[in-house]
């Protein structure tokens, strides 16, 4: 009975960990202070999307006048929980302001790396996309682009 209660708690926390990632709205339109370094998608005409892995921002913006909006999805990886190489957490970020709102940010919170010992990066790409039933127009993506954490 402790042990199917165990597996239960484990099952639970996992569950949780990739609801908190999921589906985030893209509502800031200030990012970071400062000027952070930004890793950025090229490719879609579509959309852009960047990463700042210090302090770990997102931003995003919709480049086209079309009426869809643009989403980025992201993949973390961490060769310490998954030497594998298997997605460790991942998710999409929507902005559904239009192109004339320019970037919009999210800030979220991945481990860093202990250059070394352990290596944690996350993977991106902007599309454009239906936000209401959460699909990707896969022909209007960037190349995925990455950036050490």
């Amino acid at each position: 009975m402790a042990l199917a209660a165990a597996g239960m708690l484990v099952l639970a926390a996992a569950g949780n960990g990739h609801a908190a990632d999921g589906k985030q709205l893209a509502t800031d339109s200030a990012g970071p202070s400062g000027n952070p370094d930004w890793t950025c998608t090229y490719g879609s005409a579509n959309g852009q999307a960047c990463f700042a892995p210090l302090g770990e921002w997102f931003k995003i913006r919709d480049t086209m006048v079309d009426g869809y909006p643009v989403v980025i999805q992201w993949r973390f990886f961490d060769d310490e929980v998954s030497p594998t190489g298997a997605v460790v957490r991942e998710g999409t970020i929507w902005n559904t302001a239009g192109e004339a709102a320019g970037w919009r940010y999210v800030n979220k919170s991945f481990p860093e790396s202990d250059w070394g010992v352990t290596l944690k990066s996350v993977f991106f790409r902007a599309c454009s996309s239906n936000y209401n039933n959460n699909s990707v127009l896969v022909h209007t993506c960037s190349e995925w682009e990455s950036e050490y954490t």
